[in-house]
């Protein structure tokens, strides 16, 4: 009796694991570029190579940007430029809404970092093949202080 219990617990807990982990992540492409210094340079692009096999599934776009509590602006302007597999190429200008009026952070605070997220589009990719994802700092300034990464996740 005491093995029955003992198994039908395991199997229970097992079971349960086994569910949680299928509900976790579904990011189809997560990765991160750190800038040197905790500064973005006019001249520093982030890159990101995302290999795509399938062009159905809708998939949902997201920047995240980790800054410090030091940073200075209330958003933070950049450039998004994409290339296809068959070398057709787009480029837009999108904003990082960082602070709110008041001067308090929209992202989440952890000590003296701030993340940041932004959602900017939500569609399949059009194509198969390697898609290049570059980022830009589109700001009036050379360099902007207190930046510490951007990633690129596709959901």
């Amino acid at each position: 009796m005491k093995r029955a219990i003992k198994l039908i617990s395991f199997i229970a807990v097992f079971g349960m694991f086994a569910f949680l982990q299928s509900c976790g992540d579904t990011a189809f492409y997560d990765q991160v570029y750190s800038f040197d210094d905790k500064t973005w340079d006019k001249e520093d692009t982030a890159v990101f190579k995302v290999d795509v096999q399938d062009s159905v599934i809708n998939r949902d776009f997201i920047l995240s940007l980790r800054t410090t509590t030091g940073y200075l602006y209330d958003n933070l302007w950049i450039y998004i430029m994409v290339t296809a597999p068959d070398g057709t190429t787009s480029k837009v200008a999108q904003q990082i809404p960082l602070a709110r009026p008041d001067g308090s952070w929209i992202g989440r605070v952890s000590g003296t970092l701030v993340e940041s997220r932004l959602r900017f589009d939500s569609k399949p990719f059009p194509i198969k093949g390697e898609y290049v994802f570059k980022v830009c700092n589109a700001t009036q300034e050379e360099s902007v202080p207190y930046v510490m990464d951007i990633g690129l996740r596709i959901e």
